[in-house]
């Protein structure tokens, strides 16, 4: 009898244990499946940046590391924020262009302080005069453990 109700009573420790931590870890949220595909893709995309040397070029999801990180284009000889940031508004603006009901977008890149959220750039171009905003947003992990956040936000005309 007493080991039974210790069995029930660990598992149900187990179980709240669990639900505590799937309460409170923050998942990757996705609130629009084709702005979250055009996240991965940009995130995938390799850049012309070599933080450590020539043929080692960074893709973007690095770039955001190695930007928070104070990094430099090793290759290139340009901050890594700085070529995060121009190249992320020529690949935004490349993307959008196909798309001709976009009129707005907005790329914020953020970090992990305390309680919230500091921002360390935005990318923002046109107006949203659409009611049909969409976005989607990922959180990576820098080399110290940092959560870093990358969100894109879109606005179109409906």
């Amino acid at each position: 009898m007493v080991g039974f109700v210790l069995i029930v009573v660990l598992v149900v420790v187990g179980l709240m244990v669990f639900l505590i931590i799937s309460v409170t870890s923050e998942p990757k949220s996705t609130k629009n499946l084709e702005v979250d595909n055009l996240l991965n893709s940009i995130f995938k995309h390799t850049t012309e940046c070599a933080i450590v040397f020539e043929p080692n070029y960074d893709n973007f999801e690095d770039l955001f590391k190695s930007c928070y990180q104070g990094k430099e284009c090793s290759n290139i000889g340009i901050d890594a924020c700085e070529y995060l940031e121009t190249s992320l508004r020529e690949i935004m603006d490349d993307s959008l262009n196909s798309l001709a009901d976009v009129n707005y977008y907005q790329l914020l890149f953020s970090s992990k302080d305390g309680d919230g959220w500091e921002g360390i750039f935005k990318i923002e171009e046109g107006e949203c005069t659409g009611t049909s905003k969409m976005g989607a947003s990922r959180i990576l992990r820098s080399l110290g453990g940092d959560e870093l956040l990358v969100s894109i936000e879109l606005c179109r005309d409906v």
